[in-house]
């Protein structure tokens, strides 16, 4: 099971990272895990919320040229919090 990425999101959202270092770190993670099939251990939903995660620390970007769809540090960790909370209740 991916607890690691789970609490690594949940220190993020927490305030304990920048948006900056927890985009980065997360994706290298999230790899790592699934280049190891440790994501397909994963009960089914905690896999989606985790790969949904993914999808929003790619969507950061920290700089002022970024593109209108593209995430800035109050709304990745808003989205992450939000995809957090859908797991908690689910």
């Amino acid at each position: 099971m991916s607890l690691t990425l789970l609490e690594f999101a949940r220190s993020y959202v927490a305030g304990r990272l920048t948006a900056e270092v927890f985009s980065e770190a997360y994706i290298e993670l999230w790899k790592i895990e699934r280049d190891r099939n440790l994501l397909q251990l994963d009960e089914p939903s905690l896999s989606e919320c985790l790969s949904s995660i993914f999808c929003a620390a790619d969507m950061y970007e920290s700089d002022e040229s970024r593109e209108e769809y593209e995430f800035d540090d109050v709304m990745l960790k808003s989205k992450v919090a939000s995809l957090m909370q859908e797991i908690v209740a689910g």
